[in-house]
């Protein structure tokens, strides 16, 4: 970050300023919803309590496991619907006259209505750019929104590039801001490992590859098809090995039918939505992550992982990774160093970076500890306070305005 300082002078100037944060859901486990809590709870650190509100569309998820520091203005609809979109506009509008120095759109998705606010009222806004949903062609309204925006958030340099080809976004309106992993999960993920207790839904002394993501057609991209391929090739080196996906979606029965048909089913154990502390405990426990998405192209756009927040995950837990050379999720992993990255349509290539690591205990141990401090170093909720502080202050601490 170049030394920037965080002085108490500059934090002192920035608690006159007030966010309202425009998102799509806030108490789920997805990456967006987990992207927009850390930068809730951020902001809330630089800002002080009470200067951030949240305004959600969707009450996904639950809300009991949480304990924001940052107050939550809905959600507002169980079911995302087209009345659902209208009430949420009904809501956001008259919520930000005259009360907001900045609003904050944790997905594309929020432009819009943050461009209608900043046409009434004048209020700047920011737009946090994740993958698909900003690699694309895009309705007239977003393009507007885009073009509308103070400053756009792209969270890999991937998505970054997007921006300035598709997009027509120059440079210097970016600045990457990565996913960062809050402390509480992050301490969950550096917790020793317990001996002796063995996890649900994996055999007592079994070793196991690890997956998490939404099984949902709409992200076929994710590659668990093609590590059930490849578990063929890899039982034949390690034959009590078994695959763990955690996440739900309708895609489960079309990944239960193809393990079947592959003879594979024993080996395959799909567990849902887990807590975040099984969540940790599964990272911890595994012998290596595996999530090798696609970068799938259709109608000209460009559908994968935006960057992938699981990798970082895993990487805190200290365990090697194997991610794909495909999209954003390349910038997840270190090759060579704190994983694999491989052609995620080559079924050869991901069971031969899943052997080398079953294979050789002390690379997968040496991986998994330069990861787990390369992702302390890079994805914390203190660096991420660091930058944000810097926006911020170009923002509302009396510098020029350029990013």
């Amino acid at each position: 970050m170049g030394g920037f300082d965080l002085s108490l002078a500059l934090i002192s100037s920035l608690r006159s300023v007030k966010a309202l944060i425009l998102a799509t859901d806030i108490y789920t486990r997805g990456g967006i919803a987990r992207y927009t809590y850390a930068f809730a709870s951020t902001l809330t650190g630089l800002l002080g309590p009470g200067n951030v509100d949240v305004l959600a569309l969707l009450a996904y998820g639950d809300a009991s496991a949480q304990h924001p520091c940052f107050r939550i203005l809905g959600p507002v609809s169980k079911r995302l619907t087209l009345a659902a979109k209208i009430r949420f506009v009904i809501k956001a509008l008259p919520l930000a006259r005259k009360r907001y120095d900045l609003i904050v759109c944790s997905h594309l998705g929020m432009a819009p209505v943050a461009a209608a606010i900043r046409f009434l009222y004048g209020t700047p806004f920011w737009v946090a750019c994740h993958g698909t949903e900003a690699w694309g062609p895009l309705p007239l309204l977003k393009r507007m929104a885009l073009r509308r925006s103070a400053l756009l958030l792209p969270i890999s340099r991937f998505t970054a590039e997007k921006l300035v080809e598709v997009q027509r976004i120059p440079p210097y309106r970016l600045a990457i801001l990565h996913n960062a992993i809050t402390n509480d999960l992050a301490g969950l993920l550096t917790a020793p490992t317990l001996a002796g207790a063995p996890e649900a839904g994996v055999p007592d002394g079994a070793r196991f590859l690890l997956s998490v993501g939404t099984l949902t057609s709409a992200y076929a991209y994710k590659g668990f098809d093609t590590v059930i391929r490849a578990l063929p090739k890899v039982l034949a080196r390690a034959p009590n090995v078994r695959y763990v996906v955690v996440g739900r979606g309708d895609a489960r029965q079309d990944l239960e039918r193809l393990a079947a048909e592959l003879r594979v089913a024993d080996h395959v154990a799909f567990r849902g939505e887990v807590s975040d502390a099984e969540l940790a405990s599964l990272y911890r426990s595994c012998e290596a992550f595996v999530m090798p998405s696609r970068a799938l192209g259709a109608d000209g756009a460009v559908r994968g992982e935006g960057f992938g927040r699981v990798y970082v995950e895993a990487a805190l837990a200290g365990k090697p990774v194997v991610g794909s050379r495909e999209g954003g999720a390349a910038e997840a992993v270190l090759h060579g160093k704190t994983g694999f990255l491989v052609d995620p349509g080559s079924v050869d290539e991901v069971a031969g970076a899943i052997v080398a690591l079953l294979d050789n205990p002390t690379l997968a141990a040496s991986m998994g500890a330069a990861g787990r401090k390369w992702a302390l170093e890079n994805f914390s909720e203190e660096g991420l306070r660091t930058k944000l502080a810097q926006l911020l202050k170009a923002r509302f601490g009396g510098e020029a305005c350029r990013y």
